[in-house]
Formats: C-alpha cells, structure tokens, sequence
C-alpha cells in the first residue's frame, strides 16, 4: 500500500514539474523579422528581388519568398514566390509581368508564429518594345489573333528559314497545327527537296540552306552550331548561302538558327560568339540591300535538370540582355514562349535559392514533336505568326 502511495506522488509530482517546464522553459516563436531586397533586372515581364531575413523569431523558417501586386501592401493573396525554407537571404524572381505596368512588392517569411512581410518597394516594368525591336516572347502568345489581315495576307509571301536540327521541328509542326485550326493562317511546310517558290497563298516554312560548313552547294535540311557560329567557315558558308538564296529568286523573308541540346549552351563565351556572328550576318544582309531579316533566338528548356538546368536559363538570359541593349534586334524567344502556359501560369525551378523560369508540363508532355508537346509547338507557331506580321511592318497594335 504504502509503495502504491509513493508511487502515485511521484506520478504526480513529475505531472507538476512537466507543466512547469511547459509553462517557464517554453517560448512561443514571435514572427520573423525580413527586409525586402532591391528590384533588379527589370525587363518588360521579369523583375528580380528577395528577402533577408534578420531573426527567424526563434522559430523554424517555413516559407519565404516575395508577393507583387499592382496594389499597396501586397500579401500571400496576391502573386508570389516560394524560395524555400530556413533563415538564409534568398533572390526571387519575379514572373509574367505586365510591361509598362506599375508593381509593389514586399519580402515575406513564415514560422510557426505566423507570416510577417518586408518593407514594400516599387518599380514599374519596361515598355514591351523599345529602339524599334521585335521581341516574340510568351507575352504576345495570346495576341497573335490581333494580326490584321492585311498582315496575314503579307506574311502569306514570305519565306521562313528556321535552320537547326531536332528543335526546330517544333516550329513547322505548330504551324500546321494553327492551320488546322483556323486555315487563315495557311502554311505549306517543306522537309526536303527544293522550297518553294514566291507564293502569296501561303507562309512558306523550312529549315532549308543552300549548304553548309561541309558542303557548299545542294539543300541542306539540318542545321547545326558548327554551321552558324562556331569558325570563320562557318560564316562565311551561311553568308554565301543566304547570297545564293537571294539572287536566285529564293528570298528569304526571316533566318534564325534552331538550337538543339548543343554542348555551346553551357558557356557563356559559346554564346558570345553566336551573338557576334548572328549580329554578322544582320549586318551582311544590310550591306548588301537584303531584305531578309536574321533574328536572334533562344532555344531548348526541355530535358535539363538541376544546376544544368539553371546554367541553361543563363545563357538565354544572357541572349536576351544582348538584344535589349541593341536597337532594331528581333527576337524569337523560344525559350520563354514554352516556359508558360496559356493562362499566363509560369514553370519554375530553384536552384540554390535562386527561383528561375522553366518549360511547363503542359508544353513538354507528352513528347510529340521536336522533344516538346503539340501544345508546346502550337504556342511556338502563334508567337512566330505574330512576328513575322511584325516584320511585315505591322505596329502590333
């Protein structure tokens, strides 16, 4: 008996002492405190800023990122990142902007106490065009159904020549998709043989040049870095190719290479050079009173993973600061246009706290033509609809 008592005053005694413990060893979290970082890289669609974080408020850090609105004091209600947990600084990028729009933005961070924000800052994107350039990205997707027919009816004369290899595939499948669609936006599309000659009843589409680095006469239908950018030969080939084409009643309209998963994409240097040669050959068709337009392009976000994957936003990122730094460049953004879907909703990746565009399920699955989705390839073809109307010198208005 008397045991059974003892036992039961210890039981009791540990109950208190635990409650105590509860009641003077434990602190609630308070609320972290973050401070918003400084909007850089503002383009006319993205925009770059990002948290740091002063005090987890003795809790975990759960989530942290940042929140946009066009509105003062914008919350988790409103557009924002996810750039991952614990107390480190972290970038944020911000996506599918409005150009020429005025945004607020504000750091945020959460533990268990609850969500606490940064200081708000402001900025206000970049105009879509500027020095009379010519960006497709996936801003002007939606809009290629704006095109007047007027400029349907000039596009329907040109001749356009995406040189590259698997990729650019997607280009030519999407195009006919559109025409399946809604037929006045007639396409005829050629994989071998001699093009097409001038014709106003349709867009004419290939990956057709006269030659390449290994031959200097005969149709080539493949199309690769070695014969656009990589040595001096290659130069000079691809300009004698487009001479050709231009003095034998083949002019073409627009040129732009199709990337493929080409091992230049991991060096930034690599990249330099494609932008110096295509910026040769813009000013070889101006020289000699071409009318063909050689516009720059990115290429592949399909198939790449992890640090490859963000080197791989790098070097299209470094394309696209080059073109906006450069007057009167036209830019096919292939890369962008697949990163979204078509109700605007971006794909993202982190990779070292660092949030970066990515290709979208919806417009890589299932793999159907040029290693991306139907879906893929069909936003592809809208977005080149709507630049060679641009081309064609419509406003875009």
């Amino acid at each position: 008996m008397k045991n059974s008592l003892k036992c039961s005053f210890l039981a009791n005694q540990l109950i208190v002492l635990i409650c105590l413990l509860a009641i003077t060893g434990c602190k609630d979290s308070e609320l972290p405190v973050v401070e918003t970082a400084n909007i850089t890289d503002i383009t006319s669609v993205s925009a770059r800023s990002g948290g740091i974080i002063s005090s987890d408020g003795g809790g975990t850090i759960t989530e942290k990122g940042v929140c946009w609105s066009i509105t003062s004091n914008p919350t988790l209600e409103d557009a924002h990142t996810s750039d991952g947990t614990g107390n480190e600084d972290y970038e944020s990028v911000l996506l599918g902007l409005l150009a020429d729009t005025d945004y607020f933005v504000r750091a945020y961070a959460t533990n268990d106490a609850g969500t606490s924000y940064g200081d708000e800052k402001s900025f206000k994107t970049e105009k879509q065009s500027t020095l009379g350039q010519i960006i497709a990205d996936h801003t002007i997707v939606a809009r290629f159904d704006d095109i007047p027919q007027e400029y349907i009816d000039k596009v329907k004369k040109m001749w356009l020549v995406y040189a590259g290899e698997s990729h650019s595939e997607a280009i030519r499948t999407g195009l006919t998709q559109l025409e399946s669609i809604d037929n006045k936006y007639q396409v005829n599309v050629k994989s071998s043989g001699i093009p097409d000659p001038y014709t106003d009843q349709h867009l004419r589409a290939s990956g057709a040049t006269w030659g390449d680095i290994s031959s200097s006469t005969g149709w080539i239908y493949s199309y690769g870095e070695e014969d656009w950018f990589t040595t001096a030969l290659a130069i000079t080939k691809t300009k004698a190719g487009i001479t050709y084409c231009n003095s034998n009643n083949l002019t073409i309209s627009a040129m732009g290479f199709g990337w493929c998963w080409d091992n230049s994409i991991t060096a930034g240097e690599d990249i330099s050079a494609y932008l110096n040669a295509t910026q040769e050959y813009i000013d070889f068709c101006a020289s000699n009173g071409y009318v063909t337009k050689v516009f720059y392009t990115t290429g592949p976000v399909d198939d790449y993973s992890g640090e490859a994957s963000y080197n791989n936003y790098l070097r299209w990122k470094q394309i696209r600061d080059y073109v906006r730094l450069t007057p009167s460049t036209i830019l096919f953004d292939y890369a962008d246009i697949l990163c979204y879907n078509d109700d605007g909703s971006p794909g993202t990746a982190i990779w070292n706290g660092i949030t970066y565009p990515v290709i979208t399920n919806k417009n890589e699955f299932p793999t159907q033509t040029g290693h991306i989705s139907n879906a893929g390839a069909l936003r592809l073809a809208k977005a080149m609809w709507w630049m060679l109307a641009r081309i064609a010198g419509w406003d875009g208005e």
